[in-house]
């Protein structure tokens, strides 16, 4: 198998969750997402004290990395949109539990800007899972029975909570596609087709590509 982990980055809205859970299931890898990771820290008291143990903060990891390997994170996701609001050091410890995860592999993350925590392992295929504003509003109004605009208020906080998340723990500036190896767009495509695109890829072996050549005309070096 080509690849040994994904990381699924999404906005609200995009239906990454349906499409990360579909994923998992037709691979048979384990599941990650925001939630468990922040009910496991939750559950253990993740706080600035644990994160002066190296040893508790050790375990911590392979707890969360062991869950997932055995599939064990069937937690219903919170209904409300996502806040960043948790401190400097839960944010370091889950994109760390994050990283260690991938690197056990068989799971798909779901979790906290997993593609830029696993940007630079390239046995962990980066997806990001987006749709534009309007549809994403559509759904979110459908599912928590509020107005469009309403949703669509919301959404916009939840996109600038996460501008500012990147911005904060990875120090991306400005989002950008090239920023994952392959960008879908749900607007038009079920979970379920979108999770068999990223199947095909997860299957296959991923392209050796030729090392950069200097533009005709220009110097090397």
């Amino acid at each position: 198998m080509g690849y040994r982990a994904i990381a699924l980055s999404q906005v609200d809205g995009a239906g990454g969750e349906l499409v990360g859970r579909d994923l998992a299931q037709k691979l048979g890898f384990g599941y990650l997402n925001e939630a468990i990771v922040a009910q496991v820290a939750k559950d253990h008291g993740v706080d600035q004290a644990v994160v002066a143990g190296a040893e508790r903060r050790k375990s911590f990891f392979t707890r969360v990395a062991e869950m997932a390997a055995r599939g064990a994170v069937d937690v219903a996701p919170d209904p409300s949109l996502y806040v960043f609001d948790v401190t400097d050091a839960l944010l370091s410890l889950i994109r760390d539990a994050v990283r260690d995860a991938a690197d056990r592999g068989s799971v798909v993350l779901v979790a906290h800007a997993a593609s830029y925590a696993c940007a630079d392992r390239p046995e962990v295929l980066r997806v990001c899972v987006t749709a534009p504003l309007p549809a994403r509003a559509s759904r979110v109004a459908s599912a928590l029975g509020i107005s469009d605009e309403e949703a669509a208020r919301s959404l916009r906080r939840s996109d600038a909570g996460r501008a500012s998340y990147l911005k904060r723990v990875y120090g991306v500036g400005g989002e950008s596609p090239t920023d994952y190896d392959v960008v879908i767009n749900t607007e038009r495509l079920a979970p379920d087709a979108a999770a068999g695109l990223i199947l095909g890829l997860v299957q296959a072996r991923p392209a050796t590509l030729p090392p950069a050549t200097a533009p005709d005309g220009a110097a090397g070096g």
